[in-house]
This record gives C-alpha cells, sequence and structure tokens, in this order.
C-alpha cells in the first residue's frame, strides 16, 4: 500500500487546496457556472496551488485524493481534513 508523509508546509498547501476545491464547487452549485467567484477560484488553485504544490515535491496521487474528496464539498463539512488524509495513508510529520 502506497503511504506518503507530508510536512507542515506541504499539508498547508494541501489543506489550501482542498478549501479552494471545495469553494469552487460550492458557488458552481448554489450560484451556477456564472458565478464570478468561480474565475478566482480557479485562478488560485491554477496559478497558486498547483505550482506551490510541485516546487514543494507533493506527489500528484496525493493531489489527486484531495481534489477527489473536496469535490464534495459536502465532505468538508462531515469529515476533519486530517482523517481524511489519514484514511489515504497520507500523514503529518
Amino acid at each position: 500500500m502506497i503511504t506518503y508523509t507530508l510536512n507542515r508546509e506541504q499539508y498547508n498547501a494541501l489543506d489550501g487546496l482542498a478549501y479552494w476545491v471545495a469553494d469552487l464547487h460550492y458557488m458552481r452549485e448554489r450560484f451556477g457556472d456564472d458565478e464570478p467567484e468561480l474565475k478566482r477560484a480557479r485562478a488560485t488553485i491554477e496559478k497558486c496551488l498547483f505550482p506551490q504544490l510541485d516546487s514543494l515535491g507533493v506527489p500528484f496521487w496525493v493531489q489527486n485524493s484531495v481534489i477527489v474528496w473536496a469535490e464534495n464539498w459536502r465532505n468538508t463539512k462531515q469529515q476533519y481534513f486530517t482523517e481524511f488524509l489519514k484514511s489515504k495513508n497520507i500523514f503529518i510529520s
């Protein structure tokens, strides 16, 4: 089974990714595709968070796991982020 251990900086960047992905999907569901917030969320994810996570060496499978979890924004209300990470064998040092 694959495992990965995050340092604090990697964890913070992933937490930001989870927040913005959840925000993007919440806004789209609640207000539709014309919501101006969607552009800002996408830009933050694509221009800030992805490059940061790549430079920190966070594997794509870890990033993708967080994205899939946060796409259902209700997950962020029902489960702690750290619990989700542990369920995917992603640990924090």
